[in-house]
């Protein structure tokens, strides 16, 4: 009987510590709520397409990423677009984010900012170069927009327009006007001798 009475004690000691210690948590503590779900130095992102060839290569120099917001924060970011047969579209900006697209969705974007260079060198040694305060590129069609002011330096000359959209597979750029500010062209009279 007293070894019955032990065991009894015993066990009801134990569920009574138990029950007093701390569970497992199921929110995120409040000093914890604005913080990265995961931070990466000095990252490389690579993407390819189904064929094995490369799309795209993200760096960036700071990376931190949200898993709530299905978001990525890059610090300044160098985006390099590949398309076989044709010359990379290589971007840079201060700033941007990468954002991934909800399960079943296709197209992730990423969002450039805060000085944003956009440019091509093609084989012949012609160069395009595209200056900006924001652009938001979809890597997957190669399809950059903006609904900023763009300043365009080609070897013809300077375009200024208050947005762009671009096909940067087909090189094939739409400028956007306002009513106070058209498009604006600048030739370079070089290129007509």
């Amino acid at each position: 009987m007293l070894v019955l009475v032990v065991v009894i004690a015993g066990t009801a000691l134990l569920v009574v510590d138990r029950s007093d210690a701390p569970g497992v948590p199921t929110a995120v503590p409040e000093a914890r709520e604005g913080e990265a779900d995961f931070f990466m130095e000095r990252a490389i992102v690579t993407q390819y397409r189904a064929d094995g060839t490369l799309e795209y290569r993200l760096t960036s120099d700071d990376v931190r990423h949200f898993e709530r917001d299905a978001i990525t924060r890059l610090a300044q970011p160098r985006l390099t677009l590949h398309d076989p047969g044709r010359a990379p579209w290589q971007m840079s900006a201060a700033t941007g984010t990468l954002r991934r697209p909800p399960v079943g969705a296709v197209e992730e974007t990423v969002s450039l900012e805060d000085g944003v260079v956009l440019e091509q060198t093609r084989q012949d040694g012609e160069q395009i170069r595209l200056s900006t305060p924001a652009l938001t590129v979809y890597p997957r069609r190669q399809y950059a927009e903006t609904d900023h002011d763009v300043i365009i330096d080609s070897l013809f000359g300077r375009t200024t327009a208050t947005g762009l959209e671009g096909d940067l597979q087909l090189g094939m750029l739409t400028f956007h006007s306002s009513e106070t500010e058209p498009v604006h062209t600048v030739l370079d009279p070089e290129q007509f001798k």
